[in-house]
């Protein structure tokens, strides 16, 4: 894809949130039942059970006059903290196609997921990580172990005040930093040319905590029964990610700055393909996001493993996705809101699996049509249930 389709990409997502940007309503949704079957990744997770949901009251029990009473409880439910509530999970992990044999390559994905940390129906924890390179699978999953191991630790003493909220997007920070250390120091993969990027999703109460490095994206799709001003609205989406690539005016000043240089591949006498972090004194074998884990050559020119870290304060139920960038090279956040909307709310484990299903699908038909493209294909969808804590 080129430089300018992705800046044109970029302009469209904006575009989108700017319009969807999520509102706070106060409409009362019916409650749904929980299909109690659950797919879950046995390689990965260890799933605890799921809750019930607890009973909502409907617009048309609710009469034309209260009393003073029934006006003091409507103000004390009101007051009660939200939490969220993991209801229904879908992960995919399907290897790419080798660049023009299109023969299946092997899947350098890692996929982690824990529910109900400490027993605690909000504390749950979402890992996604891209490796590549001829390590990338084993520093992908080095990634995902360590960073789990780090985080989970946190978790179990969260709350909700703003001074812990900036403690712990302060400790997320302290934990990426000590996993390049110990890929470096400690690890005994080869990470010269070989790396992952990395998504990371916390959540507890009614907040989504989102780090990122990579390409790999985070979206929150709200669930709302209001009308928007682009048509009936039933999802209002928001970007829990930054796409840290030579694309951005931010990363590339920073390359540059640490004596690299940004430019596409020559074939011919033509320039091809995405921009590329290329060092002036030695090859680096295809550096096309500026943020990782492990890439030691390409650290030299200013990639880093720094996250950008988002904190999101849900109002209603909705679906969280974790997807590898090249998902979202291949279809638009558009093709996904679409894909989604028939299935809001989802009323099985089915609809979310197939949901999941027909995203992955339809970005790999579409690579299909790319001789060149070789990318794996992963990522997470979840849908978040909101109850009175």
């Amino acid at each position: 894809m080129s430089s300018q389709q992705n800046k044109q990409k970029d302009v469209v997502n904006k575009q989108m949130i700017f319009a969807l940007n999520p509102k706070q309503d106060s409409n009362l949704i019916d409650p749904i039942k929980i299909n109690k079957s659950n797919s879950y990744d046995p390689s990965y997770v260890k799933s605890e059970p799921l809750q019930k949901t607890i009973s909502q009251v409907s617009n048309s029990n609710i009469g034309p006059f209260q009393d003073k009473d029934q006006s003091k409880h409507t103000n004390e439910v009101k007051n009660q903290k939200k939490q969220n509530k993991i209801k229904y999970i879908a992960t995919r992990s399907i290897a790419g196609l080798k660049a023009y044999t299109k023969a299946q390559k092997d899947n350098q994905d890692s996929l982690f997921y824990k529910l109900e940390i400490n027993k605690q129906v909000d504390k749950n924890l979402f890992l996604l990580a891209d490796g590549h390179g001829e390590q990338g699978t084993k520093v992908s999953q080095y990634a995902i172990k360590s960073l789990s191991d780090c985080i989970y630790d946190m978790i179990e003493s969260m709350s909700t005040q703003p001074k812990f909220i900036e403690q712990l997007n302060s400790n997320i920070i302290t934990s990426f930093q000590k996993i390049e250390s110990n890929l470096v120091n400690l690890s005994n993969i080869d990470i010269t040319d070989s790396g992952t990027t990395m998504n990371l999703v916390i959540t507890f109460e009614n907040y989504l905590i989102s780090a990122n490095i990579g390409d790999t994206r985070t979206f929150y799709f709200q669930r709302s029964d209001k009308p928007d001003q682009l048509g009936p609205a039933t999802l209002r989406i928001k970007q829990l990610s930054n796409q840290h690539t030579p694309e951005k005016e931010i990363e590339s000043q920073r390359i540059l700055e640490s004596g690299g240089k940004i430019e596409q591949d020559t074939q011919g006498f033509q320039k091809t393909g995405p921009l590329k972090v290329k060092s002036k004194k030695q090859d680096i074998k295809d550096a096309t996001i500026t943020r990782s884990f492990g890439d030691a050559l390409a650290k030299q020119v200013g990639i880093i493993s720094l996250p950008d870290i988002h904190t999101f304060q849900i109002q209603q139920e909705g679906f969280l996705i974790l997807a590898t960038g090249s998902i979202l090279d291949m279809i638009d956040i558009i093709d996904i809101c679409r894909i989604l909307t028939p299935i809001t709310p989802p009323n099985s484990q089915a609809a979310i699996d197939n949901a999941a299903g027909q995203i992955i699908e339809e970005a790999r038909k579409k690579a299909k049509l790319q001789p060149d493209i070789q990318d794996d294909y992963s990522l997470i969808l979840v849908y978040i249930d909101m109850d009175l804590a």
